[in-house]
């Protein structure tokens, strides 16, 4: 989204702003704050997402998207907290912490650090090895163990943007994976004991999250994971490309998407029923959950 002189929609002024094209929509800097919290605040409506007064638990990652979404969510007056959870990437989890605890200060949020060597003596890398898994699946396996064990009664928030939902389907179409797509929602509800789920920013592109921070000078950590999965970005590439040639299309996709997703899998996926985990308490759908099992491999590698 390149700056020029538009005439906004929302101020009627000729002033210095940008064309958002999926929208076919044009609005002066000072007005894209404006429609950025508006647009947020409607999807927490139209999803029936939480309520003003309930409590929230959002993971800050410190990135541009948990940075936006946090940012608006105290200034829309929602009852927020912040979980922040330190993975241990040696120079670039410091600097995030320091930056996360700097902006909750700022911003007056209450905020939770957690330490993956809390959980785990090793690094994420390493675990990965041991586990024989993807270090992204394993890091976003632990890290979902965190939030579901943190939550007390509160609704979890997440930063994932329309970019990532449709990146998130696209690639499990390509592949078939019909349990994760059966599971696609802006809204995962509370379920047998798991918090509920929320991502706010469903309906709003990555390039949007970006000029949120810069229109206001909000800074975030703008450096990549260096575990990030290849695959990942080759999906993340092929949507803002749909999206950039074909305004629009990346949304058009993700609603008809969220239409017919309870129809194509209406009977084909079956409930899982869980149960608590024998070590830790934490729901699972086997006697032990999957971060025990991998702590006992972890102890099993230690002890040769």
């Amino acid at each position: 989204m390149e700056n020029k002189k538009v005439r906004c929609k929302i101020c009627n002024s000729l002033k210095e702003g940008i064309s958002l094209e999926h929208y076919n929509l044009k609005l002066c800097l000072e007005c894209f704050p404006i429609f950025f919290r508006k647009r947020i605040d409607e999807t927490i409506k139209k999803f029936k997402m939480f309520q003003p007064s309930d409590p929230i638990l959002i993971a800050l990652s410190g990135g541009k998207d948990s940075v936006s979404l946090t940012k608006t969510l105290r200034d829309l007056g929602y009852n927020i907290r912040a979980l922040h959870i330190n993975i241990g990437i040696k120079g670039l989890s410091e600097k995030t912490e320091e930056f996360v605890i700097n902006f909750c200060e700022n911003e007056k949020i209450d905020l939770k650090i957690i330490k993956l060597q809390e959980i785990f003596p090793l690094p994420v890398y390493k675990i990965s090895k041991i586990a024989k898994k993807p270090i992204c699946a394993v890091c976003g396996m632990i890290r979902r163990y965190i939030m579901n064990m943190e939550a007390k009664g509160e609704t979890i928030v997440t930063g994932h943007t329309l970019n990532d939902e449709v990146s998130f389907i696209i690639k499990n179409l390509i592949f078939w994976n019909d349990d994760l797509l059966s599971r696609i929602n802006p809204v995962l509800s509370e379920k047998q004991g798991f918090s509920k789920k929320v991502k706010p920013l469903c309906l709003t592109t990555e390039q949007e999250t970006k000029l949120f921070c810069e229109v206001l000078g909000i800074k975030y950590i703008d450096e990549s994971c260096p575990y990030r999965s290849e695959v990942y970005d080759v999906f993340k590439h092929v949507t803002a490309e749909l999206n950039k040639n074909f305004p629009g299309s990346i949304i058009g996709f993700y609603k008809g998407y969220l239409k017919r997703v309870k129809k194509m899998y209406s009977e084909s996926i079956e409930k899982v029923s869980l149960q608590k985990c024998k070590d830790c308490g934490y729901l699972t759908s086997s006697e032990r959950c999957s971060i025990c099992r991998l702590k006992e491999k972890l102890l099993e590698y230690k002890n040769g």
